[in-house]
């Protein structure tokens, strides 16, 4: 589901209620009216990964609790080998604006896995390409793709097959191929 315009964040309860009962496996990618993005990482309806451009958890959930409008897209995503990040409940009531969890002075989780920058030149030029077939969640995916080592041919099959629509994920590895022609894949 993509919403184009602001919404209300209960339509965002509505889908993260959705993802958890249903089991699913993808990535929500959500904007606030602060223009500040959030991607969650469900696996089998489970939380397994929460990024922001902070890379704070902690950010991410306050982001969500305070704010009362949000655009927000779902897809889904090859299953995540991650241990669950927090269970799902407690995350809810964090961001749920009527929870306690927020309270000031309440201890924010920890991130689990690594969300450094980009600095390897062959991580940085699949992003840009990743950018145009998968948008704003691209980061993560790519993070994902290098996990344990992947080499390029590898990290591109990961991404490709994060790509819903098997037109735009051939086109992904048609560029991604041709730019990565150089080196030995």
């Amino acid at each position: 589901m993509a919403q184009s315009h602001f919404v209300p964040k209960d339509q965002l309860f509505r889908q993260l209620n959705d993802i958890i009962a249903t089991r699913d496996t993808g990535l929500l990618t959500i904007l606030t009216e602060s223009n500040r993005s959030i991607f969650l990482r469900f696996s089998r309806g489970k939380l397994t990964r929460l990024y922001c451009r902070s890379g704070e958890a902690g950010e991410a959930i306050q982001m969500l609790a305070e704010g009362s409008m949000v655009k927000f897209t779902y897809a889904n995503a090859p299953e995540d080998d991650q241990p669950e990040f927090m269970p799902t409940d407690s995350f809810m009531q964090l961001i749920d604006p009527g929870g306690d969890g927020g309270a000031p002075g309440a201890p924010g989780p920890v991130l689990s896995g690594s969300n450094l920058p980009v600095s390897d030149p062959i991580r940085a030029q699949m992003l840009e390409i990743a950018i145009e077939y998968v948008g704003v969640v691209a980061e993560m995916i790519v993070d994902e793709a290098f996990e344990d080592g992947r080499n390029v041919a590898r990290a591109i099959e990961y991404i490709a097959d994060a790509i819903p629509d098997p037109t735009q994920a051939d086109a992904f590895r048609d560029a991604a191929h041709e730019h990565f022609s150089s080196i030995d894949i």
